[in-house]
């Protein structure tokens, strides 16, 4: 295992895509059992996976997905249908695998016990749940009987053939079997013609060297050898390897005894056996374009696959702070550089910036993930909650290549299965329930991603039965929770309570109260918000906003009072230079008239606790969140500039309001506002005046 120990993360990282591939394919399965090139594609992953295994030493694993080989290939042939019994079989010996991966990856070296799973496969490989299917095995084991009959010999090997017993070389035809239950048979091949080639050549392999290599062959293959060794000690060198099972071998006399000729009676006279071999041999020889095509196939997918390489997320990150000091010191050389009115520096300054910004770009697209990393499990998920909880689901996911910075990326699973299963839990009614309120039995949940400006929003919605206020003001009054004075959008709100639930029982699904508090804690984190929306008996709508990147942003670096902040340019809608006139108080609040709209006015300086100064460049930025505005007072405007996000310690955690610091290029330090949290200080929706 030492020796293994550095393939380790990429033996982790390839079985984890294979085997999240093979869920897909076989939820896809379920819906088209009859298309058979599903299972195809199911077979390979699989045949990676035992390939891995086997090479690691994992045999538990290789064990496994060797069975679950044969009930692929049962499947393709349809000689078992793709029905409720073998698609749950198949998903059960997914999760063990799953389970397998995630005991190997947290060093736990129990052994797992596969007994039942192997002998519920062995059973459903056996094959013999009907005479027709028994009658379909049978010829399968015929076709596949060992014989010498070669197919696509050409003239030029029978012309090197007879060079070489010219020169006092024997010909010989091998046929060899290797062990069904081998996990690497191209490596028994290998071993068997690295043998071989060292007491001769071998001019002919059947099928070709690529399909051997790929190990995707069947068990038998043939070879047309030629050595100076005599027939007894070729048979033995072929016969004495691992895992050989079979081996036939025919001393070449004349080199056209080769050539398969047309039979001339028809395959189903048994009392010719040469008919019967060239009958094997047609059936093998229509097998063969299939294989290659499959070969071809193959070799353009590896090809395509070269084109990238796995980099180490460490690296990568290293690779990004990098790039952020250098942005820092960029500014730091361009005010310099301003200060000493130095005409000779601006060229090279110039392209300084031009190509730290094009690097900075490079390693931003580098970090960027699709979402569809988090929600390929989703189906899977969403299908077995259906069964546990005897409803059904119908779910929908646009947008899925919508890219995020991977750090966000990485923590997005989390609240999205809390999400998720809040929904198919508490959200989708029964569907005898369903059915009594005019809906469709089966309940749609739909998962939305999309870009606006410098954020990502997701938006998970349910057609169910909603958030009901009255339920919720309930639970809260058991609980101690005082909801008097709050609107029903407000009492909705407390579904994100620490330990809030309205479930009369905790199920393994739910009831906890643990869920929705932290996917609210989760996503703050990230920078983000999460708002909810819901109707009583037509559903609801969980709406996450997430920034694009957390590394290096645009942003408006302002003055208030004494002090410079930075907001983030992403958010931002418009500017506005007004007077204190501009400013209108309604009802104790104070707003701006903007396009027909009374936008929220929110007072920076009193919100963050700063003097105010008496000589101001009053500037109103106004801020865009969601689907509501809200402006924000500031005493000047400095400049917009590209800035480093930096994380505030753990020891300023309790600052709220600010998204983190940057570095200025004088060196200095200012803090980036976090808009979000401002505002959501003084909550108001802007409305038609």
């Amino acid at each position: 295992m030492d020796e293994n120990s550095k393939y380790l993360d990429l033996f982790f990282e390839e079985t984890d895509e294979h085997l999240q591939s093979l869920n897909e394919q076989v939820l896809e399965l379920e819906n088209h059992p009859e298309d058979s090139s599903i299972v195809d594609v199911m077979f390979r992953s699989a045949h990676t996976i035992k390939g891995m295994a086997a090479t690691m030493g994992y045999d538990t694993m290789a064990k496994l997905t060797h069975k679950m080989e044969n009930v692929f290939d049962l499947l393709k042939q349809k000689i078992i249908p793709a029905d409720a019994t073998s698609i749950a079989l198949i998903f059960d010996c997914l999760d063990t695998l799953s389970d397998l991966v995630e005991d190997l990856r947290e060093g736990n070296e129990a052994e797992r016990d596969i007994k039942n799973l192997i002998q519920r496969l062995d059973n459903v490989a056996s094959g013999d749940s009907s005479t027709a299917q028994g009658t379909v095995i049978m010829e399968q084991e015929t076709s596949s009987s060992l014989n010498l009959a070669l197919e696509n010999v050409e003239d030029s090997d029978l012309m090197i053939i007879e060079a070489a017993k010219e020169d006092g070389y024997n010909a010989y035809v091998l046929a060899i079997r290797i062990d069904e239950d081998s996990s690497m048979k191209n490596a028994r091949v290998y071993l068997v013609m690295s043998k071989l080639e060292q007491h001769g050549d071998v001019l002919y392999s059947e099928p070709g060297t690529e399909v051997l290599e790929n190990d995707d062959f069947g068990s038998v293959f043939k070879l047309i050898y030629v050595s100076k060794l005599d027939e007894e000690t070729v048979f033995n060198l072929a016969l004495d390897n691992s895992e050989i099972e079979e081996v036939l071998i025919q001393t070449v006399q004349q080199a056209e005894d080769l050539i398969v000729k047309e039979p001339e009676t028809t395959p189903s006279e048994p009392q010719e056996n040469q008919v019967e071999q060239t009958a094997i041999t047609t059936v093998e020889g229509a097998a063969k374009p299939a294989q290659v095509e499959k070969t071809t196939k193959a070799k353009g997918q590896s090809h395509a696959m070269n084109q990238s390489i796995r980099v180490d997320i460490g690296k990568l990150d290293s690779f990004m702070n990098l790039v952020s000091e250098l942005v820092i010191y960029r500014t730091r050389l361009e005010d310099l550089s301003d200060q000493m009115q130095v005409s000779e520096m601006k060229e090279p300054l110039d392209h300084v910036a031009r190509i730290s910004s094009e690097l900075q770009d490079l390693v931003l697209k580098i970090r960027m993930q699709p979402v569809s990393t988090v929600m390929t499990r989703f189906p899977r998920m969403i299908r077995d909650l259906a069964n546990d909880l005897g409803k059904e689901f119908e779910l929908v996911i646009e947008g899925e290549d919508t890219e995020l910075d991977r750090t966000v990326v990485s923590e997005l699973s989390e609240p999205l299965v809390h999400l998720l299963r809040n929904s198919a839990d508490h959200g989708v009614e029964m569907p005898a329930d369903r059915v009594k309120l005019g809906k469709d039995p089966k309940g749609t949940i739909k998962i939305t991603a999309y870009q606006e400006g410098n954020r990502v929003v997701l938006t998970l919605s349910d057609d169910g039965k909603g958030v009901n206020p009255t339920i919720i003001k309930e639970s809260a009054e058991r609980k101690g929770i005082s909801t008097e004075g709050m609107s029903d959008k407000e009492i909705q709100q407390l579904i994100f309570h620490p330990g809030f639930s309205t479930a009369k029982e905790v199920t393994s699904i739910s009831g906890r109260g643990v869920g929705m508090d932290a996917v609210k804690q989760k996503i703050t984190e990230l920078g983000g918000t999460v708002e909810l929306e819901s109707v009583v008996n037509q559903g609801t709508v969980f709406k996450i906003n997430l920034p694009l990147t957390l590394s290096i942003i645009q942003s408006l670096l302002v003055k208030v009072g004494q002090d410079s902040f930075a907001i983030p340019l992403g958010i931002i809608k418009t500017i506005v230079k007004v007077t204190e006139e501009d400013i209108i108080r309604i009802h104790n609040r104070e707003v701006y008239k903007y396009e027909g709209l009374a936008v929220p006015v929110v007072r920076l300086n009193q919100s963050l606790g700063i003097e105010p100064i008496e000589e101001t460049n009053l500037h109103l930025v106004l801020v865009k969140q969601g689907d509501s505005y809200n402006a924000l007072v500031v005493d000047d405007l400095v400049r917009q500039q590209e800035i480093v996000i930096k994380k505030l310690g753990q020891e300023l955690s309790m600052l709220k309001k600010y998204l983190g610091a940057t570095i200025l290029g004088d060196g200095s330090i200012i803090l980036i506002l976090d808009v979000t949290a401002i505002c959501n200080e003084r909550i108001g929706e802007y409305s038609e005046v």
